[in-house]
């Protein structure tokens, strides 16, 4: 009996480890969802990307990127702090109305990292891309589905070195015309591998525990 309250303990522990391992991988964007409908949003929008009640994925709200073609290239875009080094993934759902253009033409989401503070300085693109390139999600375009919302994802975007700030975008490139709506962004830093080295440290530690009082 003396033995319980150490495997209760390292139980603890363990889910301790577990419930902070999630907690990095906490939303970090603001009004993720475009439910503020542009009043105080962190959301900046240009060439047309606008606030739209017209489709959602949850809520009522969503990003409306119109592009009309000839490269008006419409978005949004929020922007954070970060250090070099860091790593992020971006997700989130996009929808089109009617099917894309022709050539290139897209809707997707993107996140780029720059030298200064609130996207100032010089465009450092991600460890993955070459400076002045973001790193790009899977695409809507002409060969989408319409009225479908689609998952869009970066993969890990990792800061590269001199990296001050970020931007994560939704975005349509429009040589044609596209009209593509997002919802649901979600920008999360991914875990060191050293979180779950130590929860496995702690799963190990129970079960030499249970071994101990057999």
């Amino acid at each position: 009996m003396k033995i319980r309250p150490n495997i209760i303990g390292v139980a603890a522990c363990v889910v301790a480890l577990s419930t902070s391992i999630p907690a990095q991988a906490q939303g970090l964007l603001t009004d993720p969802g475009f439910e503020s409908g542009g009043v105080a949003s962190p959301w900046s929008t240009f060439n047309g990307g606008a606030f739209s009640q017209t489709f959602a994925h949850s809520g009522t709200w969503s990003m409306h990127d119109n592009g009309l073609g000839g490269f008006g290239v419409p978005g949004s875009f929020q922007i954070l702090a970060t250090v070099a080094g860091s790593a992020y993934d971006l997700s989130g759902f996009g929808l089109t109305s009617a099917t894309p253009g022709t050539g290139t033409t897209f809707g997707a989401l993107q996140i780029t990292f720059f030298s200064g503070p609130n996207g100032t300085g010089s465009n450092l693109g991600t460890v993955a891309t070459t400076p002045g390139n973001a790193q790009v999600s899977n695409q809507i375009n002409v060969n989408s589905p319409v009225g479908v919302w689609i998952p869009l994802d970066t993969g890990t975007a990792i800061a590269p070195a001199g990296a001050q700030s970020l931007e994560v975008f939704t975005i349509v490139v429009d040589q044609n015309a596209a009209n593509v709506y997002f919802d649901d962004i979600s920008l999360v830093a991914v875990p060191e591998p050293s979180s779950f080295g130590l929860a496995g440290l702690g799963a190990w530690g129970l079960l030499a525990a249970l071994r101990r009082r057999k």
